[in-house]
């Protein structure tokens, strides 16, 4: 509620408070009557808020889509956990009619504007949003289908500046990190987010200030994160050190300390220092060398004074103190045209992750989790099918499934171009019938560079045929190292197909396709022909495209190097976490005990 009504939309603040805190108390009320022997009274407040909710405005009446689903799936789960509870139906569904119906008469009466015509009012007044969801100025906003998740990592973009300190991005963050304790206590919130988020995603319209009908579980989500994360680390890590400063036994198990004496440590220094110093010399001096070009202001026209010791020279000086950070313009915009390199300090990574990257940021996640997944879905399709008994050629399709792995990339992708090129495409000639001698006119397909949905789906497909065949073949390697015995063990317990897959092969299999797993994904992270041979519209790029167009002596930019390392900065980072918490998820360091 802070963050809804203090940080976000300030204009919008009073127009939105009565159905944010009366959603609020809907749900909190239905909540509290799944664990209160006062139910019945708690359903009751539960149905006047969302009467009150949907008469206020009629979006935020997802909330009783969300709190009906998380019903029925609780009775679900309880019929599963007792024998006799799916016979008393009307202790069970009575309760959701009623609820139902007494959320239907309190909107009706809380709306004056139905009074005259309940169903004729409410069926205009839904054609109308209908009508304005489809209307040009909703159509006139080139907005992407994930447009309400990059409202959530940021503040309004077109007021740059107005908030001392932007919440938003760290909100997201921890309450992506804190959604699985969420849901451990209060699922319903949950369902939620998730219904919310679903219905932000498939209605048209995207205005930035619909997202506050997921403020208050996306809050809480945040606050359970934040508690994960920092705060019972924090204070279990004080605990430890004011535990030992009394003389206390230490309260967690401490991991045993290593029984080599330090003089043989010593003795192997000299083996391993030849391959420290190449390390160092290939991996870690770049990435130094990149971290301290970030930090200033360096680009084309400095090269000379950069590559002479301008670069160490002033991040030298700007640590020190010795020279203060120039202001460093919007990034786009023209820059100083100096011959010498300054100290900028991190505005470069500031403005990099508030402004312009968030949108690039925020589709990386989106690409490299859709594409990553598509590939492992059919790759692990395929391998399925032909693991199975009976199937002819298996040999020969592995080999055809394999073919677009042994394309170089690059040829692969003009390729894809070809066919989807805007004019003369494949495809394009393939869908269009001539109005004009000479000239196609064909489908949606020829303006696909111009929708960002229709961007995505194209660059999903090129990906998808490129990057199948190493999910397909890690998982066929994977489904031969399966021993047959658990199968037969399943099948005794009455598995059906689905079964022994959710139970069996994929819970095994997910081990041994981790590391592929991790391969496509910074592949994906990566990518770079892709983007640049397809000239997808911005922000459909992805930071190793983005770089280089910054990086680009002939480009828009005039070779902005020190942005550009910023960029690459930033992408090590974010491979270096998402590597290591898909390690900790995936409990892949474990390694496999069956195979």
């Amino acid at each position: 509620a802070i963050h809804t009504f203090t940080i976000k939309y300030t204009s919008q603040a009073m127009l939105e408070a009565l159905p944010a805190l009366t959603s609020l108390l809907a749900v909190m009320a239905y909540d509290r009557s799944q664990r209160s022997k006062r139910a019945g009274l708690w359903l009751t407040l539960s149905g006047v808020a969302l009467g009150l909710t949907a008469a206020s405005k009629y979006i935020y009446a997802v909330i009783g889509i969300a709190i009906l689903l998380h019903w029925i799936w609780s009775i679900r789960a309880e019929r599963q956990a007792s024998i006799t509870a799916g016979n008393n139906w009307r202790k069970q569904w009575l309760p959701i009619l009623a609820w139902g119906i007494l959320s239907l008469v309190v909107f009706i009466l809380a709306d004056v504007y139905l009074w005259p015509d309940p169903i004729g009012k409410l069926r205009a007044s839904l054609a109308f949003n209908v009508a304005y969801s489809q209307s040009d100025q909703v159509q006139s906003m080139p907005y992407p289908l994930w447009q309400p998740l990059a409202t959530l990592f940021q503040s309004v973009p077109w007021h740059p500046g107005v908030f001392v300190v932007a919440l938003d991005t760290l909100i997201a963050v921890l309450a992506l990190v804190g959604i699985s304790r969420l849901w451990r206590k209060r699922q319903v919130y949950v369902f939620w987010l998730a219904i919310g988020m679903f219905f932000l995603l498939v209605w048209p319209t995207k205005w930035p200030q619909y997202i506050l009908i997921i403020t208050a579980p996306l809050s809480l989500a945040a606050g359970e994160g934040f508690r994960g994360l920092i705060w019972e680390p924090l204070n279990g890590w004080l605990r430890r050190i004011f535990t030992r400063l009394k003389g206390k036994a230490a309260l967690s198990i401490s991991e045993p300390r290593s029984s080599i004496p330090i003089e043989e440590s010593l003795r192997a220094i000299p083996w391993l220092l030849p391959g420290i110093l190449v390390l160092a010399m290939i991996a870690l001096f770049p990435l130094i060398f990149q971290f301290a070009m970030s930090l200033t202001d360096f680009r084309a026209v400095a090269i000379r004074d950069g590559l002479t010791g301008g670069v160490w020279r002033e991040v030298w000086l700007g640590l020190t103190g010795q020279v203060e950070p120039v202001i460093v313009e919007d990034i786009g915009q023209s820059f100083s045209r100096t011959k010498e390199v300054s100290y900028a300090g991190i505005s470069m990574l500031k403005q990099l992750v508030s402004g312009l990257g968030i949108g690039v940021l925020l589709f990386e996640i989106i690409w490299t989790v859709l594409s990553v997944g598509v590939q492992l879905a059919l790759g692990l399709s395929i391998a399925l099918v032909l693991h199975r008994r009976g199937i002819l050629f298996k040999r020969i399709w592995l080999v055809i499934f394999i073919l677009p792995w042994a394309i170089p990339e690059f040829i692969g992708v003009l390729i894809w171009q070809r066919m989807f090129e805007p004019r003369f495409g494949w495809l394009v000639l393939a869908t269009s019938f001539p109005e004009t001698p000479g000239y196609p006119i064909g489908t949606q397909l020829a303006s696909w560079q111009e929708n960002p949905n229709m961007a995505l789906l194209v660059l999903l497909v090129a990906a998808t045929w490129y990057g199948f065949p190493l999910m397909m073949v890690a998982a066929t390697a994977a489904l031969k190292m399966l021993p047959s015995e658990v199968y037969d063990a399943a099948a005794l317990d009455g598995a059906g197909g689905w079964g022994k897959f959710r139970w069996v092969t994929w819970p095994m299999v997910l081990p041994l396709l981790v590391p592929a797993i991790i391969i496509r994904s910074i592949f994906a992270f990566n990518q770079f022909y892709l983007f640049y041979v397809l000239q997808t519209p911005f922000p459909l790029v992805t930071l190793a495209t983005l770089s280089f167009f910054v990086f680009d002596i002939g480009g828009p930019f005039g070779g902005y190097f020190a942005l550009s390392a910023a960029i690459n900065v930033l992408t090590v980072v974010l491979l270096v976490f998402f590597i290591y918490f898909f390690n900790r998820w995936s409990k892949a360091a474990e390694g496999v005990t069956y195979a």
